[in-house]
């Protein structure tokens, strides 16, 4: 699909349009609420800003199929917020330090507070969705949709914390994994916009391929990212995957084709210790590269971004679908 440079400028003006309305929705999500304990670190995360990349996706697969994608804007709210929670509960799981650039819920306030917050971000997106679809034909779809793709993501995240415990973890098993824990929100996040629309099965399944093999390239980014961004502007403490022990692409890889000599030995101390400390990072890094673990990483990224492309063909031709390719675009090239 062929676009000329205005095209593309004018898609992103669309996209920051999206992203106000976005955040109006999620401003009067929990407007008024109180005791401030509960409702003030929910104003605290969803004023991080973000990209908003889930709902943005929402709203555009509702204009691929045909639909007024601005009207998409109070579903794709609802599915930030159902994000936004997930982030507080991983944060607390994983005892991260920063989010965006920031002190997280929990080390802002206290564990308590951003469990608690957690959960009653989930009733604010149910409430959001509802309201959006109750005179939808297909709303009760749509919400089916939602509830299953929130206890994929908690089923993923628990094989996250599961791997920790788990000596040796495939790649095979790693994919999965990646699969409930991030693809399967911004698939989520597809279908209900292309849903909204009332799109027919074959719209649907070419859509769920797309955001499938985005997030999956997604997640192996934020993979990369973890070793190698920049810690102010990913936000992040760079080699946090490292430090906690995590089975990411990088050591899954490592395991399988790393057999012998000195190098094989760390990845080996790496799994039994259940992570390394922070000065031996860029031995980890300088490990992978070596051995071609990086450009394997960037090499799978850029083949789940060919797919999701791939799988817009299927679809009308049109802004929608041209924002949706766009970001796949940008996600071959992600650096935050």
């Amino acid at each position: 699909m062929e676009h000329n440079t205005q095209h593309i400028v004018n898609i992103e003006e669309k996209f920051s349009l999206y992203r106000k309305r976005i955040d109006e929705y999620l401003s009067q999500s929990h407007e008024g609420g109180v005791p401030a304990i509960l409702y003030d670190p929910i104003e605290y995360i969803v004023s991080a800003g973000g990209k908003r990349l889930r709902p943005i996706i929402t709203m555009l697969a509702c204009e691929s199929i045909g639909g007024i994608g601005y009207a998409a804007a109070g579903c794709g709210a609802a599915l930030e917020i159902l994000h936004n929670f997930t982030l507080v509960h991983d944060d607390i799981m994983d005892k991260s330090p920063l989010r965006r650039g920031r002190d997280t819920v929990h080390v802002k306030w206290d564990e308590a507070s951003a469990i608690l917050s957690g959960d009653v971000m989930m009733g604010l997106a149910y409430r959001l969705l509802i309201n959006e679809v109750k005179d939808s034909p297909r709303a009760l779809e749509i919400m089916s949709k939602f509830t299953q793709g929130l206890i994929d993501v908690c089923e993923g995240q628990a094989q996250d914390l599961e791997f920790q415990q788990t000596p040796i973890v495939s790649m095979e098993e790693y994919l999965s994994m990646i699969e409930m824990k991030t693809a399967r929100l911004i698939e989520l996040s597809a279908i209900i916009g292309a849903l909204y629309a009332n799109a027919n099965e074959q719209q649907i399944n070419a859509l769920h391929s797309y955001a499938n093999h985005l997030g999956i390239a997604f997640q192996v980014q934020d993979d990369v990212l973890d070793l190698l961004a920049d810690n102010k502007e990913f936000g992040k403490v760079i080699g946090q995957d490292l430090l906690e022990g995590k089975k990411s692409y990088f050591i899954v890889r490592a395991f399988e084709c790393i057999k012998d000599g000195e190098d094989a030995q760390f990845i080996e101390r790496y799994i039994q210790n259940k992570g390394i400390p922070k000065e031996q990072i860029p031995i980890a890094i300088d490990i992978f590269r070596r051995h071609g673990i990086i450009d394997d990483a960037v090499q799978t990224v850029q083949s789940h971004v060919h797919a999701a492309q791939s799988a817009l063909s299927m679809l009308p031709k049109n802004d929608g679908t041209f924002g949706l390719e766009l970001i796949a675009d940008k996600m071959a090239v992600r650096t935050v």
